[in-house]
């Protein structure tokens, strides 16, 4: 039986999405940072194995993703797509 795991994330960040300047998260992309960060040799060194992720620090990932989705925005703005 195959299985599929969702996680929910919650602020963590894999990118910037197209209204990212109207909630302050411009260059937000923690995964993205973390990353880097394992690419450079600064992360854990007691992780094993490579740290492989395709969005890094491109925005348009994340954007053709979160337009997949309808999203609750608390300011105000309710439902968006």
């Amino acid at each position: 039986m195959k299985r599929a795991f969702i996680m929910v994330l919650d602020s963590f960040g894999i990118g910037a999405t197209e209204d990212a300047e109207r909630f302050g998260d411009v260059g937000a992309d923690t995964l993205g940072h973390i990353a880097e960060a394992c690419a450079k040799g600064e992360a854990d060194h007691g992780r094993k194995g490579p740290l492989n992720q395709g969005a890094k620090s491109d925005p348009s990932w994340a954007g053709e993703s979160t337009r997949r989705f309808y999203r609750f925005h608390s300011g105000g703005n309710g439902w968006q797509r």
